[in-house]
């Protein structure tokens, strides 16, 4: 039995991980929480808090897993030493590390869209963070590791989702931006495409996204009329140009059924 520990497995991304690595019986998966227990795998649940410096060296111990796969949150200083020693103690076990990383790497330049080896340039906190993660897993662990770069995600039971629905039956406005250009995907799909990449022993950086790109007023427009809604207030941002998105070279490394675009996404958020 291969143990897996999901760090972060209370969240929208690490839910639904769970209830896709779970559908193999090779896999034994245990996850970490902070406040809320997840939904499933109750009793392999380990509660990690990020101010005990020793509290992940003690869940490893414990668990002994041989793959870890991370979308943790949290402050951003102690994640990058808790990632510094998950990713000590998987070289010094042979086990790997799959680190979800974000399109916030690139937000230092909206010029283009960016692909897996383009070198990551930010201006933000959270991008600077994710990517001084990338570079010590990386670096640590070598070709143990797997960067999982995603875009904007989406899902039933997502906060995006429950915000946009909350926001139109208030009668407020809908913020959009027709200058702006992203693409998505779904924590379902990402689930899917995580677990292809485990079975597969894929290495290296991976985008994990829609492969079209799309213009950010139309998907929402398009999704708040798949939803049901006709006479929604929008309210058009034009300040905020550019792309915010992510392009692969590595798409054809997955089967036609894990590759996805905005459209699918949609369908999927409002198939009932």
């Amino acid at each position: 039995m291969n143990k897996v520990l999901v760090l972060g497995g209370s969240g929208l991304l690490g839910t639904a991980i769970i209830k896709e690595m779970d559908k193999y019986e090779k896999y034994e998966i245990y996850t970490t929480y902070y406040e809320h227990l997840p939904s499933i795998n109750k009793e392999l649940c380990f509660k990690l808090d990020l101010e005990d410096v020793e509290n992940i060296n003690c869940i490893l111990k414990n668990i002994e897993p041989k793959i870890v796969i991370s979308c943790l949150r949290g402050d951003f200083d102690k994640q990058l030493i808790l990632h510094t020693k998950v990713a000590k103690y998987l070289k010094e076990n042979n086990g790997k590390l799959y680190f979800f990383s974000t399109t916030n790497v690139f937000d230092n330049d909206y010029s283009k869209p960016h692909y897996e080896d383009d070198a990551p340039n930010s201006r933000t906190d959270y991008g600077r963070f994710k990517i001084a993660c990338e570079k010590s897993i990386i670096e640590i662990l070598k070709e143990n590791s797997c960067i999982l770069r995603i875009p904007q995600v989406w899902g039933k039971d997502s906060p995006r989702l429950t915000e946009l629905l909350n926001t139109i039956n208030n009668n407020e406005a809908i913020t959009v931006f027709p200058k702006l250009f992203l693409n998505v995907n779904s924590d379902e799909m990402i689930a899917k495409q995580l677990s292809y990449i485990i079975e597969n022993r894929l290495i290296g950086i991976f985008h994990l996204a829609s492969e079209d790109i799309d213009n950010q007023s139309s998907f929402y427009k398009r999704l708040i009329m798949k939803l049901g809604f006709d006479n929604t207030l929008i309210n058009e941002n034009l300040e905020e140009e550019g792309y915010f998105a992510l392009e692969s070279k590595r798409m054809n490394e997955f089967p036609e059924y894990l590759r996805v675009n905005s459209k699918a996404v949609i369908k999927y958020l409002t198939a009932k």
